[in-house]
Parts: C-alpha cells; sequence; structure tokens
C-alpha cells in the first residue's frame, strides 16, 4: 500500500442514514456485543434524520431536534467515525477520511464495505435552480425554509407595492411526490395558523402552487387517494400545475416548460436527485451494474462479483420480492438495514444468506389540516383517519423512546396553542472577511490547516518557508491561499505581516464553488498557484539537472540578441516591429536613460489597442507594461531557476547592478544546455 493505514475494520458502514444505521444496529444484535469483529460506522453527520416529518419542522409543528437520533445512542458498542469519505480505494481495500478541518486525513483498512450513502441533490439541469430554490433533505433546510417563510410574511407586512407583495406572499414547490406534497400542506397550514397576526396581509393575497411534471400527484399510492389528495388540497388554495416541468429560475420568476410564468421569491425544489459521487467512482472503478445510477444488488444486498462489497438504501438496487426493485422510502431503506447486519453475520459465520422479501406495508401521505392519505396493506384510508394513522405509523417508527416522547407532545401542545411565530434566523458570517494585522502578526503557520483564500487589500504579507526564507512578498492588490485550497488544504508556508496590513478573506467552501462556476477562473489560479513551491520541490527538480551546469552564470547561457521597444515608439511602429521580430514579449527601454522599464506582452498591446484603437501618433502608456524577474549575470543557474519557480515564468532578464539589459535567459536555455 502507498498510504500507512491508521486503522483496520473488519466491516466499514459508510452512511449515517436508516440503511447505515439499521445495518450497524442488526450487526452488533447478531454478532453479539462481546463477540462481533470491529465494525466502524462512518458518516459526514453524527446523527440520524427521520426525514418524513421535516415538512412538520417546516411549519414549526415539531421542533428540529425532536427528528434527529444520536448514532451513538443508537449504535451503542459500535464505533463511530464523524467524518467525511474522501477517496474509496477498491485495491487495497481502505478508505480515506476527512475528519476535520484542523485534522490529516486519516487511512481506514477494511474487510467489508457496505455502502448507504444515499443520493445526492443535483438540480444544475434547471437554469436558475441550484441559486434560488431551497432544498428539503435535511433539519438545516427544514429550519432555512420556515425562517424564510415567516422572513417573507414579515417583509410583506410592511411593503404597499402591490406586485411586490404578491411575490412575497407567492410560494412555489416543484415536486408532486411525499415531500412535495407534505411541504405545500404544512405551508399552507403554517400561513393559516399565523395570518390573524400580521394585520396588514389579507388571506386572498396569499398563495401555494405545486409543480410537477405527472399527470398526478403521488405516484407510488393507490391513483383514487392521489385524486383525493389532489382535490383537497385544490380546496384549501393549492395550485397545482399537472404535466409541467421547471424550465427556468430567477430570484423573482418561475418559467415553466408551457410559457407559463409564477411570480415568487421562494421556490422550494424536491427533484433532483442525483447518484452519489463515492458511489459514481465505486461503479467507475469496478465496472458495476447500475439502474438509475443505483447500484444493482443481490437479493441477499451483495454486489454481484465482489464478495466483500455490500449495498442498500437510496444508493442501492434492491431486487423486490415479485420482480422490480424496491424504491428509495425509509421503510425499505430500514428493513434492508437490518436484514444485511443479519446476512454479515451470516457471512462472517459461514452460514446461509437471507434473501429480501420485504414487499411493502403501504404509503402514507399527510397533506395538512389534520388530512391525510394511506393505503395499507391493500386498504385504503383518506381524512382524518387516515392523518391519525399517519401520526401514529411514524411516531413508532421514530428511533428513540425519548424522541417519540418529545414529539408526542409537540403534537399535542400544536392543537392548544398557536403556531411559533419567532423569526430565528441564524446570523451567518460575510462571504467575505475582512482581517486586520499589525506589524509581526501572524496569520498562520507551515502546515496548518487552510481556511481561506486571501486578497491584501492594504499593507503587505511575506510568506517563508521551513527554512525562513522569503518566497514571495504579496502587496496590496495581489492576493494567496489558492495552492492550499486547491491540494490538501494545508499550507505550506508561513505568512506574517511585513506593516499594518487589511486582507479580505474568502472562505474555502465559497472558494470552492466559485471556481466550479468559471473553468477560466480555475484555470488562472491553477496557474498562479505554481509560483507557490517550497525549497524540497525545488530542490527535486533542480536534482535532476548536472552539477556542472547549475554552477554555470547566467552569462554563460543568456541570449543577447534581443528585441526591445523604445518608450518613444509609437503604435504603429510596434505593430511593424511585431511583425517582423515576432515574440511572445519585448522589453521596453527608456529612450533616453536606455533603462529597463518594464516588458510589453502582445496579449496586453492587442489588448490596449482594441480599446483605443491604432493612432499613428500615440505611444503606449506605461500602464501596459507588466513587470518580469530579473537577475545579475554572475547568478547561478541554480539560483535563477528557483527565481523562474517562484515567479511562475519560463524566463528572466539578466540585468547588471546599473540598470542595463545584459540579455534574456529561458528555461529553454537551461534544459538545451542540460542535453548537450
Amino acid at each position: 500500500m502507498d498510504k500507512e493505514v491508521s486503522l483496520n475494520l473488519e466491516i466499514a458502514v459508510l452512511g449515517g442514514g436508516f440503511a447505515g444505521v439499521y445495518c450497524g444496529k442488526s450487526l452488533l444484535k447478531s454478532l453479539g456485543r462481546n463477540s462481533q469483529p470491529r465494525i466502524g460506522l462512518i458518516s459526514n453527520e453524527n446523527y440520524l434524520v427521520f426525514q418524513p416529518m421535516l415538512p412538520e419542522v417546516a411549519s414549526g409543528s415539531i421542533s428540529p431536534r425532536h427528528v434527529i437520533s444520536s448514532i451513538r445512542q443508537l449504535c451503542k458498542g459500535i464505533q463511530i467515525y464523524k467524518a467525511e469519505v474522501e477517496v474509496i480505494d477498491v485495491h487495497n481495500k481502505t478508505l480515506t477520511l476527512r475528519p476535520g478541518p484542523f485534522s490529516p486525513p486519516v487511512i481506514v483498512g477494511f474487510k467489508h464495505l457496505v455502502v448507504g450513502v444515499g443520493a445526492k441533490v443535483d438540480l444544475s439541469r434547471v437554469p436558475g435552480m441550484p441559486e434560488h430554490s431551497f432544498l428539503m433533505q435535511n433539519v438545516g433546510d427544514a429550519m432555512k425554509l420556515r425562517a424564510t417563510v415567516l422572513a417573507r410574511f414579515e417583509e410583506a407586512n410592511l411593503v404597499t407595492d402591490v406586485e411586490r407583495r404578491s411575490r412575497l406572499l407567492s410560494f412555489v414547490v416543484v415536486g408532486g411526490g411525499y415531500s412535495g406534497v407534505e411541504t405545500a400542506g404544512q405551508i399552507l397550514d403554517l400561513f393559516q395558523g399565523i395570518h390573524k397576526f400580521y394585520g396588514n396581509i389579507n388571506a386572498d393575497e396569499f398563495s401555494v402552487a405545486l409543480v410537477h411534471s405527472r399527470d398526478r400527484l403521488l405516484l407510488t399510492i393507490n391513483e383514487s387517494l392521489g385524486r383525493y389528495a389532489e382535490e383537497k388540497l385544490r380546496k384549501r388554495g393549492l395550485n397545482i400545475h399537472l404535466n409541467r416541468r421547471v424550465k427556468a429560475l430567477t430570484a423573482n420568476q418561475v418559467f415553466l416548460d408551457d410559457g407559463t410564468i409564477l411570480e415568487s421569491n421562494t421556490v422550494v425544489s424536491t427533484v433532483g436527485n442525483a447518484t452519489h459521487p463515492l458511489v459514481k467512482a465505486l461503479v467507475n472503478d469496478l465496472e458495476l451494474e447500475t439502474m438509475h445510477g443505483r447500484i444493482i444488488t443481490t437479493d441477499a444486498m451483495q454486489v454481484p462479483g465482489h464478495d466483500w462489497l455490500w449495498a442498500a438504501g437510496d444508493c442501492a438496487a434492491v431486487p423486490k420480492a415479485g420482480g422490480d426493485y424496491c424504491p428509495s422510502t425509509a421503510q425499505f431503506a430500514m428493513r434492508q438495514g437490518a436484514l444485511l447486519g443479519k446476512n454479515l453475520s451470516a457471512n462472517l459465520n459461514g452460514e446461509e444468506l437471507k434473501p429480501f422479501r420485504f414487499k411493502g406495508l403501504g404509503e402514507l401521505a399527510a397533506i395538512g389540516h389534520m388530512t391525510a392519505v394511506a393505503e395499507v396493506m391493500g386498504m385504503k384510508f383518506s381524512g382524518f383517519i387516515a392523518w391519525w394513522m399517519w401520526r401514529s405509523v411514524y411516531l413508532s417508527k421514530l428511533p428513540g423512546l425519548d424522541r417519540k416522547l418529545r414529539v408526542m407532545i409537540d403534537w399535542t401542545l400544536d392543537l392548544f396553542f398557536p403556531r411559533d411565530i419567532n423569526l430565528l434566523s441564524p446570523r451567518y458570517s460575510r462571504l467575505l472577511q475582512e482581517a486586520h494585522l499589525e506589524e509581526g502578526d501572524i496569520l498562520f503557520r507551515v502546515g496548518d490547516p487552510a481556511f481561506s483564500f486571501y486578497i491584501v487589500k492594504e499593507g503587505s504579507i511575506q510568506l517563508t518557508d521551513t527554512k525562513g526564507e522569503i518566497v514571495k512578498v504579496v502587496t496590496a492588490g495581489e492576493f494567496f491561499g489558492e495552492r492550499a485550497l486547491l491540494s490538501d488544504q494545508t499550507w505550506r508556508f508561513t505568512a506574517t505581516a511585513t506593516e499594518e496590513t487589511l486582507l479580505v478573506g474568502i472562505g474555502s467552501g465559497e472558494f470552492k464553488e466559485f471556481l466550479e462556476s468559471s473553468t477560466s477562473m480555475k484555470k488562472l489560479l491553477e496557474r498562479s498557484a505554481r509560483r507557490y513551491r517550497s525549497d524540497q520541490e525545488i530542490d527535486k527538480m533542480t536534482k535532476t539537472l548536472p552539477a556542472s551546469l547549475l554552477e554555470k552564470q547566467a552569462s554563460d547561457l543568456m541570449s543577447t540578441e534581443i528585441v526591445t521597444i523604445q518608450t518613444r515608439d509609437t503604435i504603429t511602429e510596434t505593430l511593424r516591429r511585431f511583425s517582423s521580430e515576432p515574440h511572445s514579449f519585448y522589453p521596453v527601454m527608456n529612450s533616453e536613460s536606455n533603462e529597463l522599464c518594464g516588458v510589453l506582452s502582445r496579449a496586453e498591446f492587442y489588448d490596449h489597442v482594441q480599446v483605443h484603437g491604432l493612432d499613428d501618433t500615440a505611444q503606449i502608456p506605461d500602464s501596459v507594461y507588466s513587470d518580469l524577474a530579473t537577475a545579475l549575470p554572475g547568478a547561478s543557474i541554480d539560483e535563477c531557476l528557483e527565481v523562474m519557480v517562484r515567479e511562475g515564468n519560463n524566463q528572466l532578464l539578466i540585468m547588471r547592478e546599473d540598470k542595463q539589459l545584459m540579455g534574456i535567459l529561458t528555461i529553454r536555455d537551461i534544459l538545451k544546455a542540460a542535453v548537450q
């Protein structure tokens, strides 16, 4: 193995959802607390979210704390590791985990791997959807949506412009599955419960629209129940758009594929499920068969051809009893996880694996206003009875007695008291944060974790390597930090303020999102990152060159045939020089003192001409010139190479101490001498 393994597991379970947690619980029960091999459950959160109740969190019926359960308490006896899984090495059977920003990656070995990471959300297929829509995937999403809805009410209560008020009080839900229908119903309930506290808002100003791409709601439930839910929601004021897709989205409008435009400032998306990146990588590495991005397994949830690999939950296509594959719902994920734990135990003990035979007990959907639809064991229910069944079933499935009691209390209080309308919106840090440093203050040291990309607004920052040697001085208008954020998020240098300095910092998360949206900016920063080379990297490069070559002087290899431009040259004269003697850049010499003023690149010249035109008499302003690193003629090739690498350039101007230009040294000159 290339990397040292820090921890070895018999069974590694990836994912803290229903499939992963119930697999862990089942393993613990099947193997016994004292006889089980080393089992580790790895999740990027330390709690399990009971997702069916998220819409009620959004409406304020349930406290957000009551729909999450500690994985450590649910799976006592199993090692729980809260970390991001960065890489699954299928050849060496290792996982690379990122515990947090202050710790290096941890390599974990395994013998059996259970993949239960679920699915991700991909909204990129609809223009504007990633920027302007709200999700309903986790507790944070539900809390954010509730705070946003209340904020819209508060804002509309003050606004007098009719069109603006209408957009503020119009809400659009995309998706007619369980999550979409229940979220729309809960938003209706929330308004009906609190609008009496907003004296300037009339009931007829509020609206909720639901956009669904199919011809009816709740496709997986009996058609008559789906039609019943649609009828009840329409009567309560929900505007339903069937057989319609969202074509694009802005901050103020939703464009449907039939040309309809919905005016709204708040859009909730419950669609856009996509394959998890880890699952994609596994599928590519092992050439696995998939069904709509889900790993196809045997009925025992083992991946065919790989006796060490198992999958369950939303990321797995598990054959369903009677044909087809299991749907991506909580009841199936729970039972898949439970059986998978038993099958893993049987596999370790050399026993026969059991097939997954669960067909589903039924479907339930709460549509708000004490109304629901339910299909349980072939029997259909609707109205209040179905609503009571919905609450009873999900309350019984909620993990932990304490959570059951807390939710029951929340529901009971909700019957007698008005909804909580406190707008608890967390104050998030600004995207751009300013940092003030005094002379001598250290921003970060070598080896510290990197959190931000910095722009120097005022003052200067000195970057030094492990030997204390200066790598670069970053002055006002320049930036640094791109190399650390583009690699392993660890600083390779120490940053010290050389004077009173003001920095603007962009967080690593926002920095990466910004680069993902701009390939040209990413290439620019990748190129600039190459300037920040450590001594070890430079030494590694120079060791490949002959020592005798590195000891030579710049004057030994430089080219003295230099094509220069004089400051008195006009634009047309410069253009003729470009045509007769083509180069990528040209040193610009002062026409009177013959001292170097800078260099002019062809690209910068053409940019200037595009803006100012081709004037026969005009000269090139010095603002178009750029700087190029210089070296003395007596400097060694070793020193010259280091300067080139530090500056990110392939050439140096060789200057005497009196600033007279003697020649140009390029990487090509050095490599040519090396091979000769």
